[in-house]
């Protein structure tokens, strides 16, 4: 794909749209079987109400918070371990710009809301395989 191609991508084009919601309140347990089971490494943690904000939790977290600090996955809670606030990306955001997000805030994932709803997530993996796929007409 052409730099001119790449840089007329936008997050819509290339962000996952299979986004997997969990309960604040399920065990760590449940978020990997529902990671294992939908081929995701990335579950959004829902809102604890219209006023909070969405959470995630990713296999990084999981090592890194739980399995790491030898805590049990069936008792602790992903609403314990999630990131939380999390960056938002518009879906109209061209790539090089969403590149260039994730890169300044140290970051692998964003989540994607078009107006005040949750469509997609876009890791930089998703930026990445942007570099082979084809345009779509």
């Amino acid at each position: 794909m052409q730099p001119q191609e790449i840089y007329s991508l936008q997050a819509r084009e290339v962000m996952n749209r299979n986004v997997v919601i969990i309960s604040p309140l399920a065990t760590v347990q449940e978020a990997v079987e529902k990671m294992i089971e939908c081929g995701c490494g990335t579950v959004v943690v829902d809102r604890a109400d219209e006023d909070d904000a969405y959470g995630l939790v990713t296999f990084q977290e999981i090592v890194y918070r739980v399995v790491a600090k030898s805590l049990s996955p069936t008792r602790t809670r992903v609403g314990d371990i999630q990131i939380k606030p999390l960056i938002v990306v518009n879906p109209t955001l061209r790539l090089p710009f969403v590149a260039q997000l994730l890169a300044r805030v140290g970051i692998q994932n964003a989540i994607v809301i078009d107006e005040h709803k949750l469509v997609g997530v876009i890791s930089s993996s998703d930026v990445a395989r942007a570099l082979v796929m084809k345009k779509k007409e």
